[in-house]
């Protein structure tokens, strides 16, 4: 994620990061940028500046389905677990029991599956406090995990998924992922000519009919 401070304007990498800072500066957090360490975020309701600092980054792949960084807040000390991925992957990682809570995820499913339908890609965004102990105790695993030479992957995965429990739902978000240009014609002439279509895709079958 790039600032252009002249323009105002965000250049991303993906529709989902765009879509994600831009929703954010609309209610009143808004990304600035990144220091050395440390991502800046400008609370505007309030007018002061939050700082966090990155220290690990759970990567997103087809078999996890999701994505999570862990951050130290600067200005409180603690540490933070934020993730997002598919809704398929992440209820079943959702703390359950509370009865605000397990009716929050009902109500979020119910969004979901009326976005998917409209064609929309979903995600869901979770989060996680998570004590210094229990941070200390996971790092050496995932540092194990780092250096391992044999099913690096496999391990990394394993140890990431440790820390990816018992999280509170924040929300989710649509997002329109348009076909690049000349994709629907090129489709409409392989049907024409006789060519079975097959669809691929990470979403739920809602979004890819």
């Amino acid at each position: 994620m790039v600032v252009d401070k002249n323009k105002g304007v965000y250049n991303a990498a993906s529709p989902d990061e765009l879509s994600l800072v831009e929703g954010a500066k609309a209610l009143g957090y808004q990304f600035m940028g990144r220091e050395p360490e440390n991502v800046l975020v400008l609370k505007d309701n309030f007018g002061y500046t939050l700082r966090y600092k990155v220290l690990n980054v759970l990567e997103f792949n087809s078999t996890r389905k999701r994505m999570s960084v862990i951050v130290r807040n600067q200005q409180t000390g603690y540490i933070e677990l934020f993730s997002k991925g598919a809704d398929s992957i992440m209820e079943k990682l959702l703390k359950k029991g509370d009865r605000e809570h397990d009716k929050f995820i009902e109500q979020t499913k119910n969004y979901i599956d009326a976005f998917s339908k409209e064609g929309l890609r979903t995600l869901m965004l979770t989060k996680k406090d998570v004590s210094e102990r229990e941070y200390s105790a996971w790092l050496v695993k995932w540092q194990a995990a780092e250096r391992t030479m044999t099913m690096r992957e496999e391990a990394i995965m394993k140890v990431s998924a440790e820390i990816e429990q018992d999280m509170t739902l924040v929300g989710s978000t649509a997002i329109e992922d348009r076909l690049q240009e000349d994709v629907q014609t090129t489709i409409v002439s392989l049907k024409q000519a006789g060519i079975k279509i097959w669809v691929l895709t990470g979403d739920k079958i809602e979004t890819a009919i």
